[in-house]
């Protein structure tokens, strides 16, 4: 028997949308004004990371960057990246979208990773304060 192999889809690099930086302040992100980029080496990493959930996740992405319900930073990604999540009720999805600070040579944020969390991870994440409500 074969080793089954991972379908990937074919993917393009994405603009989100404006980083909605003036709101990011309340999550003590003080980030200058730049567009969203989602690389297609990223959008493959993220797809190899979450191949059950990455596609039910597209749809929202340009949403959850441009109007995120909740920003911070987990400690582990110290002054590396900063997370927008957006609660979207109608698909029942908590989508994060994990970004890199450092902007690229054009001014474009990049994205890392995007991926769906649960209730408990958004509620413990607010109590610990690694995020906060916007």
């Amino acid at each position: 028997m074969g080793v089954m192999k991972l379908f990937l889809p074919r993917f393009r690099p994405l603009v989100l949308g404006d980083l909605p930086h003036g709101r990011l302040a309340r999550a003590n992100l003080f980030l200058p004004p730049g567009p969203v980029h989602f690389s297609i080496m990223a959008q493959r990493h993220a797809f190899k990371r979450h191949p059950e959930t990455f596609m039910s996740c597209l749809p929202f992405l340009s949403e959850t960057v441009t109007d995120p319900t909740h920003a911070g930073q987990a400690p582990d990604h110290g002054t590396d990246g900063f997370e927008l999540i957006r609660e979207i009720r109608q698909a029942n999805l908590i989508l994060l979208v994990a970004i890199r600070i450092r902007r690229s040579s054009d001014g474009a944020y990049q994205v890392s990773s995007t991926y769906p969390i649960d209730r408990n991870k958004l509620e413990r994440r607010l109590r610990k304060k690694f995020i906060v409500r916007l």
